[in-house]
């Protein structure tokens, strides 16, 4: 397997971790196995994103591996709070960082290609699962940050069912933010949203008319 072959396989790999955990956050709602398998999908999605760059992928490795650690260990080994709000942010900085360089890579390609196409839809993914993580931070830092349409049940999936439906702007009103820092938080969500769309259109239409015009 050639380098790029690896890189364009990463990034197929983590588009499936993504889905997969988005999937079993809202199919499996038992504890413990709920938790092992969340924080499995979460180690794939750090590995293969780390790998999904092209450059200092090396720097990306060790850093996933650092919020793994931190991740795991604030579930499982150390419960305390200061603990588990810092892989929180550590988890959500790591994402921001790799949606930073999949844009940068989408920028810098001359052409459309089916890998290209594949680093735009995990960058918006990423972002959307970024969203999604602090949402939960934000809910279990301020009691009452959202109002919840059933607060009896209440786990991951309706922060990410929060998060990514605030950020493609489509907003239900059945979670409504409720803090100040809440209402903070849905605004840059879809702000963030839509100008990662509006960016990453006008990107793969100009690269791809003049990818037509070249071929003229």
């Amino acid at each position: 397997m050639t380098r790029n072959s690896g890189w364009a396989y990463n990034n197929i790999i983590l588009l499936i971790s993504i889905v997969l955990l988005i999937s079993t956050s809202f199919l499996i709602h038992s504890d413990p196995l709920g938790k092992i398998i969340t924080s499995l999908f979460f180690a794939m999605i750090l590995l293969s994103a780390s790998y999904s760059i092209k450059k200092g992928r090396t720097r990306l490795f060790y850093f996933a591996i650092g919020v793994i650690v931190l991740r795991e260990g604030s579930i499982f080994l150390i419960h305390n709070e200061y603990l588990d709000s810092l892989a929180t942010l550590t988890n959500v900085l790591f994402f921001l960082i790799i949606v930073i360089q999949l844009i940068h890579q989408v920028a810098r390609s001359k052409i459309v290609s089916r890998d290209v196409i594949l680093e735009s839809i995990n960058g918006y993914l990423l972002m959307g699962l970024s969203g999604s993580i602090l949402v939960a931070l934000v809910d279990r830092i301020q009691e009452h940050a959202f109002s919840f349409s059933n607060p009896q049940v209440h786990n991951f999936s309706e922060s990410i069912y929060f998060g990514f439906i605030t950020q493609t702007t489509i907003g239900f009103g059945d979670i409504t933010p409720v803090s100040d820092l809440a209402r903070l938080l849905t605004i840059t969500m879809g702000i963030s949203g839509q100008l990662y769309i509006a960016i990453i259109i006008a990107m793969l239409v100009g690269k791809y008319l003049s990818q037509q015009n070249k071929n003229l």
